[in-house]
C-alpha cells in the first residue's frame, strides 16, 4: 500500500516538471501574431502578421474564411542589428478585409523551427460598422513626432554612373540622421539584377561620422559597401535598399483645456521628469533607385578575349621540362591586376592530339576594397604526354580590355619546350619506315623474319576449335564496345553544362569543406561569404543558369520548374539572405556558424533529392 501511495503522489510531481521543462525550451522561440490596426471597419482592409524570431517553414495559418484575403502569404525576412549585434526574424503577412460586422478568433498559426512545430498566440478581430478610422481619432494625438525624410534617410552613392561592360562600380550605402537612433534593421538587401556583385569587410560596430547635405549637419554610418560589375549592356538599375529605424526623440502633449496643461511646460518635458517627453518611434527608410549607363564593348574582338576587363599581367611557369612518358607536368598561368579577375575564364590553347590534359584546377587571391577587385587568379593545369618525343607548348594567349587605353590588349605567356623520353615499361610508339629505321624498344618485339619458318605438326587440332572461335570473336566484341563507348564519352564531355550539373554538388561539397575550415579557424565573415559562394556555384552549376544571370528570383523559378518544393525554395532565400547580411554584422539569438553549415549540407541533399535532371 506504501508503494501504491507513492507512485500516486510521484505521478503528478513528474507531470509538473515535464510541463516546466517544456515551457522552459519553448522560451528560445517566439511566434506572435499581430495586426496594423484593431478594431477594424467592415471597409477597411487591415494587414495581420505572423512573426518568427528564428529561422522557420512550413508554415499554416489558420482559417480566415470570415475575411476575402487580398494578398498573401507574404513571406519576408528581417535582420536586426542592436549594438552591432545581429538577430533574424521571419514574417508572414496577410492583407484582409472583413465580410461582415461582429467579433472573431483566429486561432493559433503554426511553423516548423529547430525540429519542432511552434504555435502563435490567437487574436480576436473585432468588425465594426462603416470605417475604424474614426475609433481611432486621438489615440496617437500625443505622440505626434514630427519626424521625416529630413531626419532620417538612406542613400545610396555609387563611384561612377557610367561604365563599361565588365568595369566595376563601388557602391556605398548610408544612413544618415539628425536625430538620436537607438536601433536599425535592414528589411531588404537589393538583389543587384545584371551585376555580379563582391562585399567589401564592414567593421562589426557601425562607425559614424559628420557630413553636411543641404546646409544641414547630419551624423552618418556606413551599412554596406559593395563592388558591382555589370554582366550586361544598356541601363541599370541598383534597387532600393530598404530598412526601419527606432529613433528616440523628445515630444509634446497636446493641450486639452485642463487646469494641469501647466504641465505641458517645456520644462516638465526635459526627459528628467521621465514619461512626457521621450517617445521612441519607429521609422521606415529606403534608398532611391540609381540609374547606371552600361556601354558595349568595342566590337569584333580578338579570339583571345574572355571577358577580361580592367589592367592585367601574365606570366606563365612549368615544374619541369624533361619527363618520361605518362609522366605529369604542372604548366601554372598567373594572371594578376585589377578588374573583374574573379570572373576571367582559364585561357584555351592548343595541344598535341599526344598530350592529355585535364580542366585546371583555379585559385584565387583577391582583395576587394573601396578602390575595386584586385590580385591573383592562378590556373594549373595537369599535362600527360602519352608519347616519347619534343613537345611545344605556348605561347598562350590572354585577352582583356584596358580601361585606360579603351582598347584590347594581347598577353602572351612563356613558350615552353617538353622533352619527353620513353616510359620504363618501354611502351613508346615508332614510325619505321626500313629496317634502317628500326630500334630496339624492349625485348618483346623482334624484327619480322623474311624466310618461312617449318612448322611442327601436332596430334590437337588449333584451327577450327571452340578456343578458336572464341579467340577469333573477342577482338571484334571488344572493338565495337570501345567504339560504343569512345562515342558515350565523347557525347557527356560535349555537354559541358551537363557536366558540370552532375558534378555540381561534388564542386559545392569542396566548397563547403573550405568553409567549415574557415568556420574552425574562427574566421566567421569569410565563412559566410564561401558558404554563399558554395550555393551560388552550385545552383548555376546545377541549373546549368551562368552566374552573370542568376539571382534569387530566377533561382527560384528554375528549381520550382524543375520539381523543388515550396519549402525548400524558401529555405534557399532564407539561407542566401542569412549569408549576405552575416557577412558584415556578428550573428546573435539566431543559427549558429555550425547550425548555418549543416543546414547548407542539408539544403542542398535537398534539391539534389527533388530536381529532375
Amino acid at each position: 500500500m506504501q508503494i501504491i501511495s507513492l507512485n500516486k503522489i510521484l505521478r503528478p510531481i513528474l507531470v509538473i516538471l515535464l510541463l516546466v521543462a517544456g515551457t522552459v525550451l519553448a522560451l528560445g522561440q517566439s511566434f506572435t501574431v499581430s495586426v496594423n490596426k484593431n478594431p477594424v471597419g467592415l471597409n477597411d482592409q487591415f494587414q495581420l502578421t505572423y512573426t518568427l524570431n528564428a529561422s522557420g517553414s512550413a508554415f499554416k495559418a489558420p482559417s480566415l474564411t470570415e475575411f476575402s484575403v487580398l494578398s498573401g502569404p507574404n513571406q519576408s525576412s528581417s535582420m536586426q542589428f542592436v549594438n552591432g549585434n545581429m538577430t533574424q526574424s521571419i514574417s508572414f503577412s496577410y492583407i484582409l478585409q472583413p465580410k461582415k460586422e461582429g467579433a472573431f478568433k483566429l486561432e493559433p498559426a503554426t511553423v516548423e523551427s529547430g525540429g519542432k512545430i511552434v504555435l502563435s498566440n490567437m487574436v480576436t478581430i473585432t468588425v465594426i460598422k462603416g470605417g475604424a478610422q474614426g475609433s481611432q481619432k486621438g489615440q496617437n494625438q500625443d505622440e505626434k513626432s514630427n519626424i521625416s525624410t529630413n531626419n532620417i534617410f538612406l542613400r545610396v552613392s555609387v563611384d561612377k554612373r557610367t561604365v563599361y561592360r565588365g568595369e566595376a562600380i563601388v557602391a556605398t550605402y548610408k544612413l544618415y540622421t539628425n536625430v538620436q537612433v537607438i536601433n536599425y534593421s535592414i528589411n531588404k538587401v537589393p538583389a543587384f539584377n545584371g551585376f555580379w556583385s563582391q562585399d567589401i569587410q564592414m567593421p562589426t560596430q557601425l562607425t559614424l561620422t559628420s557630413e553636411v547635405v543641404n546646409g544641414i549637419n547630419y551624423q552618418v554610418g556606413e551599412i554596406k559597401k559593395v563592388v558591382l560589375f555589370p554582366q550586361q549592356s544598356g541601363a541599370l538599375t541598383l534597387e532600393p535598399m530598404e530598412g526601419e529605424c527606432i529613433a528616440r526623440i523628445q515630444v509634446k502633449r497636446s493641450k486639452s483645456g485642463s487646469p494641469f496643461d501647466i504641465f505641458n511646460d517645456p520644462f516638465f518635458n526635459d526627459p528628467f521628469f521621465g514619461s512626457g517627453g521621450i517617445r521612441d518611434v519607429r521609422f521606415a527608410v529606403k534608398s532611391d533607385p540609381v540609374k547606371i549607363t552600361v556601354k558595349e564593348l568595342p566590337a569584333n574582338p580578338p579570339s583571345s578575349f574572355n571577358g577580361a576587363v580592367g589592367r592585367f599581367t601574365l606570366d606563365g611557369t612549368v615544374d619541369k621540362t624533361n619527363l618520361k612518358a605518362n609522366d605529369a607536368v604542372s604548366l601554372r598561368l598567373k594572371l594578376t591586376g585589377k578588374g573583374n579577375i574573379k570572373l576571367i575564364e582559364a585561357p584555351e590553347f592548343e595541344l598535341s592530339p599526344d598530350i592529355e590534359t585535364y580542366d585546371p584546377k583555379i585559385s584565387d587571391n583577391v582583395t576587394v576594397n573601396e578602390r575595386g577587385a584586385g590580385g591573383t587568379r592562378t590556373f594549373e593545369y595537369l599535362l600527360i604526354p602519352r608519347h616519347q618525343g619534343k613537345y611545344e607548348v605556348g605561347p598562350i594567349e590572354l585577352t582583356y580590355f584596358d580601361l585606360d587605353k579603351k582598347n584590347y590588349v594581347t598577353l602572351k605567356s612563356p613558350a615552353f619546350s617538353l622533352n619527353v623520353e620513353r616510359s620504363a615499361d618501354g611502351g613508346s610508339a615508332v614510325t619505321m619506315s626500313g629496317k634502317s629505321d628500326f630500334q630496339v624498344l624492349g625485348r618483346d618485339i623482334r624484327f619480322i623474319r623474311t624466310v618461312v619458318p617449318e612448322f611442327s605438326g601436332n596430334e590437337m587440332k588449333f584451327y577450327g576449335s571452340w578456343i578458336y572461335w572464341v579467340l577469333a570473336t573477342l577482338p571484334v566484341i571488344g572493338l565495337v564496345v570501345l567504339i560504343r563507348y569512345r562515342k558515350h564519352h565523347m557525347a557527356m564531355n560535349a555537354d559541358i553544362s551537363l557536366m558540370k550539373s552532375r558534378k555540381a554538388t561534388g564542386m559545392a561539397r569542396k566548397r563547403l569543406e573550405t568553409a567549415n575550415k574557415l568556420l574552425k579557424a574562427g574566421n566567421q565573415s569569410a565563412f559566410y561569404d564561401e558558404t554563399g559562394k558554395a550555393i551560388w556555384g552550385y545552383l548555376s552549376d546545377k541549373l546549368k543558369l551562368p552566374v552573370s544571370i542568376l539571382t534569387k528570383e530566377s533561382a527560384s523559378d528554375a528549381l520550382k520548374n524543375r520539381g523543388a518544393s515550396n519549402e525548400t525554395i524558401t529555405n534557399l532565400v532564407t539561407t542566401l539572405d542569412y549569408c549576405e547580411l552575416a557577412k558584415f554584422s556578428r550573428m546573435e539569438g539566431s543559427r549558429s556558424a555550425d547550425q548555418m553549415y549543416q543546414d547548407t549540407v542539408n539544403l542542398i541533399t535537398s534539391i539534389e533529392d527533388e530536381i529532375k535532371d
